[in-house]
């Protein structure tokens, strides 16, 4: 089956569509808590003086946007696959975060493709995730890819 045939008009539809947006407030204690689950000691991320004099405040570990989910779609992306797998993701990260700013998330599907791979066809959704500050600057953004694959029943995942 060609990938014309894989990817319909209708999925095609999907892409550019943006989630509503949802806003995050960042906390002191939920960047303490998430800086020592990942193992950082760094005072820029406990130490409120330190943090002052460093780097303008307590700041966020990067990898702390993960915990900021987009919002779904109200359409439910039309699909025949059965199963899905985390292909991966890449940030860039523009400004820091720091205590009291408010992050707001949008995600939106950037492209689709279909691979043949050992699984037979699979089909590749690339994501578009942009977290902005309340002053409207963009301070990180991640690229998502996933991965579907297989026919028959969807597990609970797809």
């Amino acid at each position: 089956m060609s990938s014309k045939e894989i990817i319909t008009d209708e999925m095609r539809s999907f892409i550019g569509l943006e989630s509503d947006p949802v806003t995050y407030v960042v906390e002191k204690h939920s960047i303490e808590h998430f800086a020592r689950a990942i193992g950082e000691s760094n005072l820029i991320y406990f130490d409120e003086q330190f943090a002052k004099d460093n780097v303008g405040g307590i700041i966020a570990p990067p990898t702390f946007i993960r915990l900021f989910r987009p919002k779904r779609l109200e359409k439910q992306f039309p699909d025949s696959f059965s199963n899905l797998v985390d292909g991966g993701s890449s940030y860039t990260f523009h400004e820091k975060i720091f205590v009291g700013d408010q992050i707001t998330v949008v995600s939106k599907l950037k492209d689709l493709f279909i691979k043949s791979g050992s699984f037979g066809d699979m089909m590749f959704k690339i994501s578009l995730t942009t977290y902005t500050n309340q002053k409207n600057i963009l301070v990180a953004e991640q690229e998502i890819t996933t991965i579907l694959y297989g026919k028959g029943e969807k597990t609970f995942l797809s």
